[in-house]
């Protein structure tokens, strides 16, 4: 079953943020994806910024989500986010 996972980060810094999801969208999605990778998007929302992503299984997130990259990328992010809300949805 396809899987969404839905970050979203609340901050007054959004540029800061975007910067890093965009390099990392491009370096490790774009250039390289993941097994199981369907797509990503990042967009803007008031004071919040979102990345979701979308995944074949959740097998194929998870062994995304444990790479030492994505989680550099989020703890990047986290340092100019107020506050951040993960979200995995069941497409």
């Amino acid at each position: 079953m396809a899987i969404t996972l839905k970050i979203t980060f609340e901050t007054s810094q959004a540029d800061h943020i975007l910067t890093q999801l965009r390099a990392y969208k491009e370096r490790e999605f774009d250039r390289n994806p993941p097994r199981g990778f369907l797509g990503a998007e990042i967009s803007t929302e008031d004071d919040k910024v979102i990345f979701r992503s979308d995944w074949e299984d959740d097998e194929a997130l998870e062994n995304t989500r444990d790479s030492a990259p994505f989680e550099a990328c989020l703890d990047l992010c986290e340092i100019h986010a107020d506050d951040r809300k993960d979200e995995k949805i069941e497409l």
